[in-house]
């Protein structure tokens, strides 16, 4: 069986229509981890809780270093230093980008490999921490970030930013 990442979107014709449509994956992804978590803990693990682990495993793997990858490399270099709340928030939410990874990297090998998921409670913590930790963030760019952002970028940026993820999806990048 194939595992494959498929991509939020297919439009990129607007970055920050981009990064929005990454962020409604992500709330929805951690809907359906805590839910999984959930029915492993009660039930035990199977072979439909084993499918389950192993795609969001693929979607977060790819998900998460790609929409890193969009704000760090695409979106704010765009806008650094034009104002000091700007990079106040660009600050916060490269340290948002850090914790996740940290608490991917002790999730992920449970997910990718649930056969191996022996402490249910240990996989419930992590799973608890990683996604309150990516809606926290999710949240905050959309209520406190991108509403700025929507005021100060320009269709030409919006529409540059978008292009620049596009390349980012490229073979050999």
């Amino acid at each position: 069986m194939q595992f494959q990442f498929l991509e939020p979107t297919e439009d990129f014709s607007d970055g920050l229509k981009v990064l929005y449509s990454y962020h409604e994956q992500f709330l929805e992804r951690g809907r359906e981890l805590l839910a999984l978590v959930g029915r492993i803990i009660s039930d035990g693990m199977n072979e439909q809780h084993a499918y389950q682990c192993v795609q969001l495993h693929c979607f977060y793997q790819r998900a998460n270093a790609l929409h890193h990858q969009d704000e760090e490399r695409v979106l704010f270099p765009l806008i650094v230093h034009r104002s000091f709340l700007i990079d106040g928030m660009i600050e916060r939410l490269a340290l948002d980008h850090e914790e996740i990874e940290e608490a991917w990297v002790e999730l992920a090998p449970m997910l990718g490999r649930p056969e191996h998921i022996v402490d249910r409670e240990k996989l419930k913590r992590l799973a608890l921490e990683f996604e309150k930790l990516q809606r926290e963030h999710v949240t905050r760019e959309n209520e406190d970030f991108f509403p700025t952002l929507e005021e100060r970028l320009g269709p030409e940026q919006r529409i540059e930013m978008g292009e620049k993820m596009a390349n980012l999806r490229k073979p050999g990048r």
